[in-house]
């Protein structure tokens, strides 16, 4: 036969013992008191499923602004620079985009000017005289 008192302590002890677990690298009293663990680790808990919900669009907005400064050195805006890239033909996600921007602006000028030379071809001809074609760069219109 069970003993239900002592297998409910015995939930109870394992409850406690998972909640100090997770405290445990809280400061003070945080960490020992169970009482006063559990208000703060409820408001932690809280804390992160708002900012699992918040990083994505951060993210994504720091992704955007990283890329929109490097085209803006080559004269570029990042929309401009998406759009004529994805019409060359170069489907690259903005992850890819940054670590380019960062890590190798020299590859990233060329897709710059790989997006300058598809707006000049694709430009009305009273702007596309005004546009210059980027050096060292060969596109299908121009064979």
């Amino acid at each position: 036969m069970i003993n239900y008192a002592t297998k409910r302590a015995f939930d109870k002890s394992f409850k406690r013992q998972k909640i100090l677990k997770l405290t445990a690298k809280y400061f003070g009293r945080k960490r020992n008191c169970y009482s006063i663990a559990i208000k703060f680790l409820q408001k932690a808990l809280k804390y992160t499923t708002v900012g699992r919900k918040i990083k994505p669009a951060y993210l994504y907005q720091l992704r955007s602004t990283r890329v929109g400064a490097a085209a803006l050195e080559h004269e570029l805006d990042y929309f401009k620079l998406t759009q004529n890239l994805t019409k060359s033909g170069l489907q690259l996600k903005p992850v890819d985009l940054q670590d380019l921007a960062i890590w190798e602006p020299r590859t990233f000028k060329c897709l710059s000017d790989i997006a300058k030379a598809k707006e000049k071809l694709d430009a009305n001809p009273e702007v596309g005289e005004r546009l210059q074609i980027p050096e060292n760069v060969i596109t299908r219109g121009m064979l």
